[in-house]
């Protein structure tokens, strides 16, 4: 099996009109900066965890407010967006980005080669 994920980030993205718009039945979602794209450019489904990790300066720093929540399965070519809050000082003194599937796999990737939205 073949796995082979690739990340897009994009900090400070204005996402949160947009998800309030379509969960306006209940659910809000406030102070979405964090916008993911998880592509999967292996040849089998990956599942991945809902979370990251922030590895710098700080030392490591789990974000777990990821959404969509939960286990997450993607298929070989598709991809998925996961969108979530990181607090401002704590993205700037960040050097890595870690995504994990559901094996335990680490899917790093370096901050400093992350879209900005600004």
């Amino acid at each position: 099996m073949e796995t082979n994920l690739a990340l897009r980030v994009y900090m400070n993205t204005a996402m949160e009109a947009v998800l309030n718009f379509k969960t306006a039945c209940c659910l809000k979602l406030f102070d979405q900066n964090l916008e993911i794209h998880v592509i999967n450019r292996g040849t089998e489904p990956v599942s991945v965890n809902s979370y990251i990790d922030l590895e710098g300066e700080q030392g490591v720093n789990r974000i777990d407010n990821l959404f969509p929540p939960g286990l997450q399965r993607i298929g070989p070519g598709d991809a998925l967006a996961f969108y979530g809050y990181v607090d401002d000082l704590l993205w700037e003194a960040s050097r890595t980005l870690v995504f994990y599937d559901a094996e335990g796999n680490r899917y790093p990737h370096p901050i400093g080669e992350c879209q900005d939205g600004k």
